[in-house]
């Protein structure tokens, strides 16, 4: 069995992309300082701010996971590989699934309480920012198949799947959903999935060593794409009617239309933004980083499944007791409170025997 080669580089995007996982649910929320996103003010401009550049979390954590776990013909057999998945994700997700049904739903126990919690865990309103878990436990399912394509003897074959996920998933959806049209052409691909694109080019970014002319192009749309972002969903939200698909944690008022995930403009940026810490791997080992960054990459997966209980439980608290603090000062403390409280109740639970297998 071939041992993988750690990057430190992905150890450094685990902790990022975890930690902005953590500011979505709290310090981009316009709910939880009564900001007004139907006005266009300092407050509502930092919020859309957050929104877009934080957007990065999910589709770094795809890329990784595709990226890691393509290959894995190299290092076990297929029977290994699903009986690591189902340990590592499948019940740890079902079990705090569960969890948030108790303790955040609240749902009376009743005769009702099982049929309620199928229908919640099926239909994902459980815990919201554990959407995730439904496509990468999908993209687990179809790896087996895909790994004996996704290897550097089938390059073009990788470019030629890449293009069409990107042509089908990222730029034909916007475009369709920008000019009001309901296409067929949109999901006419059986082979491609919702947000194959971003595993494929994570597994392509580590593997494939890339040109620096590339790099620089790379890097020049991904630039370019942010700004278009920033400009386009400011525009769009605070000086035009809202006739577009729009977000909203709070009345529906910030158009994610030009920042959302699944469009082109953030796959350009966070191409660029994967690649650029890719080419900073010998700038962690050079200043000691990678004696510290798998410590503390390793709990950014019990992060993920603990913080949507704290964003709950304790958030509330937090707003109450800062309500005469400056809004930027809460902004910044928010998200790095819920991220240390979860990332420490994560070692304790590591430690409990009953408790460590579910939060791996």
């Amino acid at each position: 069995m071939i041992k993988r080669k750690r990057y430190y580089y992905m150890d450094f995007l685990a902790i990022i992309s975890c930690f902005a996982v953590v500011v979505l649910h709290t310090s981009a929320a316009p709910g939880n300082e009564n900001i007004d996103l139907r006005t266009f003010h300092s407050s509502s401009v930092i919020i859309a701010l957050i929104n877009i550049l934080f957007s990065f979390a999910v589709p770094i954590f795809f890329m990784q996971s595709g990226a890691n776990v393509l290959n894995y013909r190299e290092r076990y057999d297929t029977k290994t590989f699903a009986k690591k998945r189902i340990n590592k994700v499948v019940i740890p997700f079902i079990i705090w699934s569960i969890l948030g049904f108790i303790f955040i739903t609240k749902t009376p126990f009743n005769l009702l309480w099982f049929p309620k919690l199928i229908k919640g865990f099926t239909s994902g309103s459980i815990v919201g920012p554990y959407w995730f878990f439904y496509n990468i436990i999908g993209f687990y399912l179809c790896v087996p198949f895909l790994s004996l394509i996704i290897n550097k003897e089938h390059i073009q074959t990788i470019r030629y799947i890449l293009i069409l996920t990107i042509i089908f998933n990222t730029i034909l959806p916007m475009m369709f959903q920008i000019a009001k049209v309901n296409s067929m052409i949109v999901g006419s691909l059986p082979a491609i999935g919702s947000y194959l694109e971003y595993f494929i080019v994570g597994w392509y970014i580590v593997h494939v060593d890339i040109s620096d002319k590339s790099t620089k192009q790379i890097y020049t749309l991904g630039i370019i794409m942010l700004a278009f972002e920033i400009f386009a969903t400011i525009y769009s939200t605070f000086f035009m009617p809202h006739n577009l698909a729009n977000f909203g944690y709070a009345f529906d008022y910030l158009v994610k239309t030009f920042y959302d995930i699944s469009n082109f403009p953030s796959f350009c940026v966070m191409v660029a933004l994967f690649v650029f810490f890719k080419n900073r791997e010998n700038f962690f080992v050079e200043k000691n980083w990678y004696q510290w960054l798998p410590k503390i990459s390793k709990l950014t997966f019990g992060v993920y499944l603990i913080h949507p209980f704290f964003v709950v439980k304790l958030l509330p608290h937090l707003i109450v007791m800062t309500e005469s603090w400056n809004t930027m000062l809460k902004i910044l403390m928010y998200p790095i409170i819920i991220f240390l409280v979860s990332a420490m109740a994560t070692i304790v639970f590591r430690k409990i025997p009953l408790l460590k297998k579910i939060v791996p």
